[in-house]
């Protein structure tokens, strides 16, 4: 009879959702059809809300009624134990002393009762146990003087009836027990088309029921304890928020991470970790991106508990309800720290020359065009020295790579000594060397500049029980005089140099307006 109502009710609770019915109209239908289920006055189907007020019963008087405070006979607050049933697991029965309609005795009688969630409703139905057993009572008591013949009938519906209402009644009433212990119960299928044969069917559906509810939560148990162990041993740091951005929930990782222990974080803002490296526009930013989108990702600063700032890779996804509104995150970052550190490294790998850590050929090339787009937006001249070692193959062809790869660390260090920390020194492969001096006052300056170059290379190097000897050629080109480029001035420069070897001169060799020209050298 419950699970019967309950069909009702959700088929209308169905219209309600899909928008053919308000919820009023929705309640007040079901409440029509389940009143249509009367099966006489002492077997019905009631509805009572959480209040509990009454909704559906076959007594008019206690309709809107609120029936909180009614115990039975034995003084239990029946309608709320109902409640506390259907709260707790759904359904439920409960055996109770109860007066019949308009009597004042309590009889025994067993009711079964099952919550409807979407509206909060309780549903329930209830038989008297020894209903069956007082008519037969009553029958004999009557016609216990008749004849034979008339006590043999009675006897014989007495048994008609026992076995057709009271024997089920009294199996549906141990299904019911032995289902609610969380038993495993056969329940028998009746081919009778009356009332007991509904209520049996009736406890067949709750039977079914009940199992599909136990597999579903078992189902579900399974994926939370497989979404528990991923959040476990997952590496990244995970941390849950609630709608008003407090921490609820953080992963071992986390506390990894961050130095903070759960207890330490749980109930506080996600700001404990801020480092104070981004302002409020930053996180407005992000806020926005949350609200619109549902999720953000990018690199953050924070700080760890040890006052330790670090980079960290930060994605957020916003957790919505049915209805699109956000009421609460899911925070997932790794500390990034090593690997900018290995980017850092191999970007500087890629730029400088092993040996001499000074800038390789392809950084100078790219730090050569950055300084002639600054000279030309500025208007000033930036200078470009090419330096080439004389004696150096010498060196290197007689004493090796022991002896020659050290002179090429002292040829290095020598020239960062000398330039200022804003000139940029290179290598660019060999003995060839590179100098680029931006915001130059005057050619003069680089001549200058080229000249202590030239006798600071001079000066002998002493590698233990060995000296190398070595000198310097060095090709200046100015921008932009000889050329507007990262080519042609390295051109100009290297061709001043080749010119000037082959006039037979060496040290400083000035490059003209154009590579053809003649060479003023010194």
């Amino acid at each position: 009879m419950v699970r019967g109502a309950i069909s009702q009710i959700a088929r209308f609770e169905d219209l309600e959702r899909n928008g053919s019915l308000g919820r009023e109209q929705a309640q007040s239908e079901a409440i029509r059809a389940v009143n249509s289920l009367y099966f006489g006055p002492d077997l019905y189907v009631w509805i009572n809300d959480s209040r509990p007020v009454v909704l559906a019963h076959p007594v008019q008087a206690i309709i809107g009624r609120d029936v909180g405070d009614i115990r039975d006979a034995d003084g239990r607050p029946l309608f709320r134990e109902f409640l506390r049933l259907s709260a707790a697991s759904g359904h439920g029965t409960v055996t109770y002393r109860w007066p019949r309609v308009n009597d004042d005795v309590p009889r025994l009688k067993i009711s079964y009762v099952e919550g409807f969630a979407p509206w909060d409703w309780t549903v329930g139905a209830g038989a008297y146990v020894d209903d069956i057993d007082a008519a037969y009572d009553e029958a004999a008591r009557r016609f216990g003087l008749f004849a034979l013949l008339a006590g043999l009938a009675a006897a014989l519906v007495a048994w008609l009836v026992g076995v057709g209402i009271t024997r089920p009644l009294k199996q549906v009433t141990r299904c019911m027990t032995r289902l609610a212990a969380g038993e495993s119960v056969e329940v028998p299928q009746p081919a009778r088309g009356d009332e007991m044969g509904d209520l049996m069917r009736a406890l067949g559906d709750f039977k079914r029921h009940l199992s599909e509810k136990e597999q579903f939560r078992e189902a579900h148990d399974s994926v939370l304890r497989e979404a528990g162990t991923v959040f476990n041993l997952i590496s990244d740091a995970v941390m849950v928020t609630d709608r008003r951005n407090h921490i609820k929930l953080v992963n071992p990782a986390f506390t990894r991470i961050t130095g903070f222990a759960p207890d330490e974080v749980i109930g506080r803002s996600p700001s404990i970790l801020s480092s104070g490296r981004h302002d409020k526009a930053f996180y407005a930013a992000m806020w926005e991106q949350l609200s619109s989108g549902g999720s953000w990702s990018g690199e953050v600063w924070n700080r760890a508990k040890s006052g330790e700032v670090f980079p960290e890779w930060l994605s957020i996804v916003a957790i919505r309800d049915r209805a699109g509104e956000a009421h609460g995150y899911v925070a997932t970052f790794s500390n990034i720290a090593e690997r900018k550190r290995r980017e850092t490294r191999m970007r500087w790998q890629a730029e400088h020359d092993a040996l001499t850590g000074l800038a390789n050929r392809v950084h100078f090339e790219t730090a050569l065009a950055v300084a002639l787009s600054q000279a030309r937006q500025t208007g000033s001249e930036l200078a470009v020295l090419f330096i080439s070692l004389e004696g150096f193959k010498e060196v290197a062809d007689t004493l090796g790579r022991a002896i020659g790869d050290p002179v090429l660390s002292v040829m290095a260090k020598r020239l960062r000594q000398i330039v200022r920390a804003d000139d940029v020194v290179a290598r660019l492969g060999g003995d060839e060397f590179a100098v680029i001096i931006p915001m130059l006052q005057h050619e003069g300056n680089a001549r200058f500049v080229a000249g202590k170059i030239v006798s600071c290379l001079a000066e002998p190097v002493i590698l233990g029980n060995t000296q190398a000897q070595i000198s310097a050629n060095v090709g200046v080109a100015i921008h932009p005089h000889h050329g507007t480029s990262p080519k042609e001035l390295l051109s100009a420069a290297d061709h001043a140099i080749r010119c000037s070897k082959q006039a037979g001169r060496s040290g400083i060799a000035m490059a003209e307006a154009a590579p053809s020209s003649a060479i003023r050298a010194s």
